[in-house]
């Protein structure tokens, strides 16, 4: 497989999962017997671990020394949204030109089947920018996939802002993605805060690479527990159950 680089978000404050009441990070919150970014790392073996940066924020310390030095970090020191969490990672990439995997480390079912066919597709279709997408039914609050007549990828839409229309799409965004090194700093720099919370999202490069007219393309799967994230208690435990009957 082509050199692939991956950046790995572990920044979160993990307050539902109260990991600051356990003065733990949310990427060492345990499941399985194994913590959340150990699953992640697990699933992405086919990058060489000085490819792989991981930004930290909150106790951000007890990641690296949980890891050691074989990875690069990089700090958020003020959490203004993944978008902006991804672009702390500009100089420790540095000008690699090819896919970079942008993924989180609160999705520990996720395959080193799925990261691998992710970069693939992306290389295949020679995209700018690839999401992991499913059909999931009942659909579930997540971003909606939004295309145009001829089925092209032009944006994602949170489900908070969706009109009734596009509260019917099925096609959603699942969080994972791959982005051309080439293009993703400059994509990143355009994204706008225009929301409630004032943050700058990863989903809206979605918007940002269609208005750069670039190439960008979606891997649709059926419902999987790969798509399950870890951000509450309930979430843990349900994991948790998975993994014990399916190891």
């Amino acid at each position: 497989m082509e050199r692939t680089k991956a950046v790995i978000l572990a920044a979160g404050k993990g307050s539902r999962l109260q990991c600051e009441k356990d003065e733990i990070p949310k990427a060492l919150r345990q499941v399985g017997g194994k913590a959340l970014i150990d699953h992640v790392l697990a699933g992405i073996d086919f990058v060489a671990p000085e490819d792989i940066t991981i930004v930290i924020g909150v106790m951000g310390d007890k990641i690296r020394e949980y890891l050691g030095d074989k990875y690069n970090y990089v700090w958020q020191r003020e959490q203004h949204g993944t978008a902006h969490a991804m672009l702390c990672a500009e100089e420790a990439v540095g000008d690699f030109d090819g896919p970079v995997l942008c993924l989180y480390c609160d999705m520990p079912l996720l395959s080193g089947k799925t990261y691998r066919t992710m970069v693939e597709e992306h290389i295949a279709h020679q995209a700018k920018n690839t999401l992991l997408a499913a059909r999931i039914h009942p659909i579930p609050a997540f971003g909606r996939l939004i295309r145009d007549e001829k089925g092209e990828l032009i944006d994602i839409v949170e489900q908070s802002a969706c009109t009734p229309e596009q509260l019917l799409i099925d096609e959603v965004n699942v969080g994972v993605q791959v982005m051309s090194g080439d293009v993703m700093w400059d994509a990143l720099k355009r994204v706008k805060n225009n929301n409630p919370k004032k943050e700058f999202y990863l989903t809206a490069v979605a918007g940002v690479i269609h208005e750069m007219k670039l190439p960008q393309h979606a891997v649709v799967t059926d419902d999987s527990p790969e798509f399950w994230g870890v951000n509450t208690m309930e979430e843990l435990a349900r994991v948790e159950e998975y993994l014990k009957n399916h190891g």
